[in-house]
This record gives structure tokens, C-alpha cells and sequence, in this order.
């Protein structure tokens, strides 16, 4: 090709507009990159996005929120909660977001009396609340708590040895308790010969396990209660259930005699039979909120006995089919070799729970849905056991369900999935001997047979 100066001018003329164009395709993709805010998360269980609980909640938000979060610049955790706070910001304008170094505002860590490096303090008009951990599940529940109309009140029925949410033993709900004040429900007790009248701001009214007879002046109480639209939830126990019989008979329902005895127990290593495994669950927002096995040490299984009634039925938990209802006295030999007697007890599957419902007047916007709950135990929930399985999130969902506060869903708490790399002694010993033998042979091989092909040619 002959180079003459017209070629050469046409060349540097070609040249010039490349780098024109190069320029403006840089300058138009800065710009893209900064106006635009693309992510994928490709983790096994998406533990960098969040999840679809929390974008729901964010979208409900009607008013600002101020998240003031006292950190230092150069604290290891600040990284960490920028990544975090930024996945909520992007989902929501509503969100502001301040950053406070701790070392130069004494005067605002006093007052809101900050603990910790990361801590998070999240305010809405009057109402704040303290983050101490950076998870999705204490932000996103901050956040809830704050934006709530009113913070619902539930009322525990004592007198009769019912378990207490105040209490540390392990009988009684402590735990349970300070799990439900910081989903930002305020607990109260309540003693029914002491004071007659349950209070018109209760969300909901909790029978926990009485162990003595109620006075029928009492029983009357809580019946008024629910005739006025009163949400209940009642844990009984099998021999204790009796108390309230005419509670019972009220709400249509009756308790099949004797303790649910499941051997299927075994398969956690547990030796009592009379621990029930509950993996069947209704197709109902609480079972939704509970995500395995949960755990019901001596239960005792319910039945619907009104076929006609304006409350609607739904059985929540239910046990295995090769559960039964034991009806002779649990004793050592009961519990060493357990047999299902034909003639006397009751067959599984079993209804542990019901849940009854009362669809409101539809004339009267201001009625809201009846809601009751009736468990056939009360010791899942007890300072022993509410740590095994799921039974912590089965009792919250349950509050959340009867306090009508359907928004305030448990965040699923996101793990890093095992990627362990499990081998057999066989499958260790051919990789080793494919790294230490085979691919060495490999490589030389293959470098001898080069070397003998250039020397032929």
C-alpha cells in the first residue's frame, strides 16, 4: 500500500475521531456508573442482599427516619456497617443516615447513653430504639418498633401459678419476655381477683399454664373478655387443662385425654417420648415465620367439637402419624418402652394447636379480626426449652399474630453455608497421588515429547 500525503491525512483523520469516540464512550460510561447502582449478590443463601421481609418493611415507611450511628473512622466494624446501611438506603429514600465519631461527641454518647463502638440508635419523632449488632434482623426490627403507631400492650393472667415473663426460673417466660419487649410489646401482669376489668389497651390477654382452679367469677372474666372481641392466647398443660373448662366450652373445643407420647423423638437423641417433634404446620403466616423442627415437652392434643360456630378452626401444629394420646399414668416403664394401647388411647396424627378467628363485621370499618390461640403446652416456651429448634419464633409470630401486627415479621438471620469439602480416605488418596505423581508424569511427558519433535525437524 502506497503511503502518499492524502493516504497519510485520511489515516490521521481516522485516528482522531477513534480517539474522539474512545473518549466519549469513557466519559458516557462514568457517567452511567455513577448515576446507576447495579449489584448482584450470587452468595448461596444471599447473605450481601436484603431480604424480601425487610424490602416490604422499607417500603412502608410514611415518615423519615434518623439512624445515628456512633462509630470511629477507623474502627474495623465501619466498613461492615456502611455495606449494610447502604443495602437499606438503596431501597428506601426515608432513611438518613448519620455518622457520629464517639471520641469527639461526649455530650451526645452520654445522653443516649451509648455502649459500644457500631452501636446504632434509630429514632422516629419520640421513639427511639438501640441497635447493638450489625444483622439485618435487629436493624430491620428497629425499624418496625419505631414506626409503629402505639407499642401494644399484653396482659399475663397470674394467681393461679401461671408462668411469668418476669421471672428467671425456668418454669416461667423470662426469655420469652425480653424477646417480646424488644419487638416493642409492653408486658403486664394482671391479677383478676385484685382487678376485675382487663384493660381496653391490651392487644391481647396470656393464659400461661395455670396450675390451680380458677374461681368461676374469673372464669367469667375472661369470657366477657372474649365475647367484647378480645384476643387470647391460652397454654394448657394435660393435667391442668380441666381449670378452665368453661373457657373451653366457650370457644368450642375440647382436649383429647391424655399426654402425646412420639417416639419419633429419638431421632434428635432425646430418650423421653413424651417430647413431641411438631415438622407439620399449617399454611398460615405463623407457620411461615417458623422455620424448623419445634419442640413440645407434655403436650396434650385438642380437638374441634362445634361444627356450626362463627369462629373459624385452624389446627396449627399437628403430629406424626405414629404419635399417640397416652391415657394410662406416665411412669419409667411408660417412658423406657412406650406402647400404643388400642382399645384406651387416642391415635396420631394429633392437633397440638388451634387457631379460631372471627371475621369482623363488614358494615363496621372500626372492627378488626378476632384472633385466639389455644396451645396444648406451655413448657416450649419456658426459660428450658424455648431455645430448642424454632420454638423462640413460634412463640413470637404467634404475639405478632394476635397483637394484629402482621408487618412485624421475624427477619430470617443469614448464615454462611458450610463449604466444607467432605473425602474419603480414597478420594484423599487419588487426589494426592494425582498432584504428587500423575501430573508431574504429566508435564514431563509432555515436555520430552516437544523437545523430540523440535530435534526431528
Amino acid at each position: 500500500m502506497n503511503i502518499n500525503p492524502k493516504t497519510r491525512f485520511q489515516l490521521q483523520i481516522q485516528q482522531f475521531i477513534f480517539y474522539v469516540l474512545v473518549i466519549i464512550v469513557v466519559t458516557l460510561l462514568a457517567q452511567l456508573t455513577l448515576k446507576t447502582n447495579v449489584r448482584s449478590d450470587w452468595t448461596a443463601n444471599s447473605r450481601h442482599s436484603l431480604s424480601d421481609s425487610t424490602k416490604d418493611v422499607l417500603k412502608q415507611l410514611d415518615d423519615d427516619v434518623t439512624i445515628q450511628v456512633f462509630i470511629s473512622p477507623d474502627s474495623e466494624y465501619h466498613s461492615a456497617l456502611e455495606s449494610l446501611l447502604s443495602r437499606y438506603q438503596q431501597h428506601s429514600d426515608k432513611l438518613n443516615v448519620i455518622y457520629i465519631n464517639p471520641d469527639f461527641s461526649p455530650e451526645i454518647v452520654r445522653k443516649l447513653n451509648i455502649q459500644q463502638q457500631g452501636e446504632m440508635v434509630v429514632s422516629l419523632n419520640d421513639k427511639q430504639q438501640h441497635v447493638f449488632d450489625l444483622s439485618e434482623q435487629s436493624l430491620t426490627n428497629a425499624l418496625i418498633i419505631v414506626s409503629r403507631a402505639q407499642q401494644p400492650w399484653l396482659v399475663f393472667i397470674e394467681g393461679h401459678g401461671e408462668r411469668s415473663p418476669f421471672s428467671q426460673a425456668n418454669f416461667n417466660l423470662s426469655v420469652w419476655g425480653e424477646q417480646l419487649k424488644q419487638k416493642g410489646f409492653k408486658l403486664q401482669s394482671l391479677n383478676l381477683v385484685e382487678q376485675s376489668l382487663i384493660p381496653n389497651n391490651a392487644a391481647a390477654v396470656v393464659i400461661a399454664s395455670p396450675e390451680r382452679p380458677w374461681l368461676a367469677g374469673e372464669i367469667d372474666i375472661i369470657k366477657n373478655y372474649i365475647t367484647d372481641g378480645g384476643n387470647l392466647l391460652w397454654l394448657t398443660e394435660p393435667d391442668s387443662h380441666q381449670y378452665l373448662a368453661g373457657l373451653a366450652e366457650q370457644l368450642g373445643i375440647e382436649f383429647v385425654p391424655g399426654t402425646i407420647i412420639d417416639p419419633n423423638a429419638e431421632l434428635l437423641g432425646i430418650t423421653d417420648p413424651q417430647f413431641v417433634l411438631i415438622t407439620n404446620y399449617a399454611n398460615h403466616p405463623v407457620a411461615t415465620a417458623t422455620t424448623s423442627v419445634t419442640l413440645f415437652p407434655q403436650a396434650v392434643a385438642i380437638e374441634n367439637n362445634v361444627d356450626n360456630s362463627a369462629w373459624q378452626y385452624l389446627p396449627l401444629l399437628t403430629s406424626q402419624e405414629n404419635t399417640w394420646s397416652e391415657t394410662d399414668p406416665i411412669t419409667q416403664a411408660t417412658v423406657a418402652s412406650p406402647i400404643f394401647d388400642v382399645s384406651n388411647d387416642t391415635g396420631g396424627p394429633l392437633n397440638l394447636a388451634y387457631l379460631l378467628t372471627v371475621q369482623p363485621v363488614e358494615e363496621d370499618e372500626k372492627n378488626k379480626e378476632q384472633r385466639i390461640a389455644v396451645i396444648g403446652d406451655g413448657d416450649f416456651l419456658s426459660n428450658s426449652y424455648i431455645g430448642n429448634g424454632s420454638n423462640l419464633e413460634l412463640g413470637v409470630a404467634l404475639m405478632n399474630w394476635l397483637a394484629e401486627d402482621d408487618s412485624l415479621i421475624d427477619i430470617p438471620i443469614k448464615t454462611t453455608i458450610d463449604n466444607q469439602l467432605q473425602l474419603t480416605t480414597t478420594q484423599s488418596l487419588i487426589i494426592g497421588l494425582g498432584f504428587l505423581i500423575v501430573i508431574p508424569v504429566l508435564l514431563l511427558s509432555i515436555g520430552l515429547g516437544l523437545w523430540w519433535y523440535r530435534r526431528k525437524q
